[in-house]
């Protein structure tokens, strides 16, 4: 899809909140229990609690089909502890749902991979945080790198794609460069993300992790200039549609109990589509009427902001720190603020070409 057709998709389902996009927790259980992790159940603080059957699992997705989804992330917890996952996996490719899964690769056979691959998965993603010590500190696990890696040659082999996923935090920074050499080696994708939340339980344990000051200038430089960025320079002839984000418009996610969320970065339940119906809390939910009104009017602590147009803030991200949807939060402040330095450096290098042409 050109990104022409795609930007036009976008805004088009944000408009009419078409929920094209859609991640389901299937599991919160986690072989691992990493530093940085959001979900309070593999650090545990929670239990995992009940999760759906696969007969509910379809009934949703077939619900989710009919309300016009497209892309489907199974994602946990750990989606490989799920006996039934190949199943859930070909039910959701009849229904036509392009489908990735979110993973540790810990668990995976041959014949697993297999079943996979024939129920019409297109790819997975896998977090690795650099070399194996790195990489074993972070998870907590000896010999998780080795694991992980094994897995995602297995499903390479297989015919699957394979993306690594680095969160970039103060114990694996540095890191990239190997990463980077790895996934070319392998034929692996790779991404960087430079931002460490806050867990779904407000707990704050991981934020000395987050990377500020030069090394997170580094870590946006590095995301900024890779192909698939979710951060990028905005172009002032095109001004982007007044939405704050895609949650609870073209975006939803489905936890492991069937609770319904605008994204799973914003952690407010909506409803819980094992005892109702998706359409119904979709267009009914109070939370939702008033959430589609908001805009970048509502910001009012970002008015004045001299970076605002390269701000890309999470209100998720705001409410677990801040405590409120609509205020600035620190990494999106710091990030904007790098991204325009970066943004005013490009354009001085384009109207210096411009000049000798």
């Amino acid at each position: 899809m050109s990104q022409q057709i795609a930007a036009k998709l976008n805004t088009l389902t944000l408009e009419r909140n078409i929920p094209v996009s859609i991640t389901a927790e299937l599991t919160r259980r986690c072989p691992l229990n990493c530093r940085h992790c959001y979900l309070p159940e593999t650090r545990g603080r929670a239990k995992p609690g009940t999760e759906l059957n696969t007969a509910q699992w379809k009934n949703i997705l077939d619900q989710l089909a009919r309300a016009g989804g497209l892309y489907l992330v199974f994602t946990g917890g750990e989606p490989l502890l799920r006996t039934d996952l190949a199943e859930i996996c070909r039910h959701a490719k009849k229904l036509n749902f392009d489908i990735r899964i979110f993973s540790t690769g810990l668990g995976l056979t041959e014949e697993l991979a297999s079943e996979i691959k024939k129920a019409g998965v297109s790819a997975f993603e896998i977090s690795f945080y650099g070399r194996p010590a790195a990489h074993d500190s972070i998870t907590g696990l000896k010999g998780s790198f080795k694991a992980s890696l094994a897995a995602a040659r297995l499903l390479k082999k297989t015919g699957l794609g394979v993306k690594i996923k680095t969160p970039l935090m103060e114990v694996n920074v540095g890191q990239e460069t190997w990463l980077q050499k790895l996934a070319k080696q392998e034929g692996f994708e790779i991404s960087f993300d430079p931002v460490i939340t806050s867990a779904n339980d407000r707990d704050n344990s991981a934020l000395p992790l987050r990377l500020t000051g030069p090394k997170l200038a580094k870590a946006v430089k590095l995301l900024s200039s890779s192909p698939d960025s979710r951060l990028s320079i905005p172009d002032s002839r095109s001004p982007a549609p007044d939405f704050l984000c895609g949650a609870g418009r073209n975006v939803c996610a489905v936890g492991p109990g069937g609770e319904l969320y605008s994204c799973l970065q914003l952690p407010i339940k909506l409803g819980n589509l094992g005892r109702q119906k998706f359409s119904a809390i979709w267009k009914n939910s109070i939370w939702l009427k008033k959430w589609r009104k908001a805009g970048l009017k509502d910001l009012k602590g970002c008015k004045s902001c001299k970076v605002m147009a390269f701000c890309s803030s999470c209100p998720g991200l705001s409410l677990l720190e801040e405590g409120n949807l609509f205020a600035p939060n620190k990494p999106a402040c710091e990030i904007a603020g790098i991204m325009a330095v970066i943004g005013r450096k490009q354009k001085r290098m384009l109207f210096a070409l411009g000049q000798k042409l």
